[in-house]
């Protein structure tokens, strides 16, 4: 096809448009295109500030998470208070410690525990006296003991009617015929055995924290647990 000189360019694309072959474009080709020709989509206004104020809520929070309170248990509030009554005999001694079984009625008043047995030491645990104790705006009383290596061990019973013990910290100890699953909580440095008798809530801390000391601590609990009986005063 030529085209005489003197054709417009009108004339021209009107020629060709009636006179060239036209081919569908693919379906891609087409959504590219749509693609490209669509308007921009703006971002929306207040994302930005939304998103902005969630980051800084979660940097704030892991920064101040460490310093929230950790709830404490009601049973390991006690034992905490159990401990510290310990660590401040182990440094300045006992306030009033009396003789068992002499002073047993002045004990039983004071403290409002009674005692129908006590273990009053033996050659491997010598008694050092007992007192009445206030921990935890309860009345109990305290005996203490010490060892051959100089372990100091405190024996406390408060009431503590229904006390909470929970599975995971019950270890299971065996002797001879005797079975019992007092709780072991550990804190500040110190070991300390937890059970029930019947509202009384009994406590046996020590520094014994070792592995080696392990075994040795078990033994002691058995020995006070077999031997002392107390019951809240009449």
């Amino acid at each position: 096809m030529t085209t005489p000189p003197y054709e417009s360019d009108e004339t021209l694309g009107a020629r060709l448009r009636a006179e060239l072959p036209r081919h569908a474009a693919p379906a891609h080709v087409r959504a590219a295109v749509a693609r490209a020709s669509a308007p921009a989509r703006r971002p929306t206004p207040w994302l930005a500030p939304v998103l902005a104020a969630a980051a800084t809520a979660l940097v704030l929070g892991l920064v101040f998470m460490p310093m929230l309170p950790r709830f404490v248990h009601p049973t390991e509030q006690l034992v905490r208070s159990v401990v510290a009554e310990h660590t401040r005999t182990l440094m300045w001694g006992s306030r009033h410690s009396q003789v068992i079984p002499a002073a047993l009625p002045w004990l039983t008043q004071e403290s409002g525990i009674g005692l129908r047995q006590v273990f009053a030491g033996d050659d491997t645990l010598v008694f050092l006296g007992a007192e009445p104790v206030y921990l935890d705006d309860r009345r109990g009383m305290a005996l203490y003991y010490r060892d051959g290596d100089g372990h100091l061990l405190t024996y406390v019973v408060l009431p503590f009617p229904g006390m909470a013990i929970l599975d995971r910290w019950r270890v299971p100890i065996e002797r001879g015929q005797s079975r019992y699953r007092p709780a072991l909580l550990r804190d500040e440095g110190f070991s300390t055995w937890v059970w029930r008798q019947g509202d009384l809530a009994c406590f046996l801390v020590s520094d014994m924290v070792s592995a080696e000391d392990a075994e040795r601590f078990k033994d002691y609990f058995v020995r006070v647990r077999r031997a002392t009986d107390p019951v809240p005063a009449q």
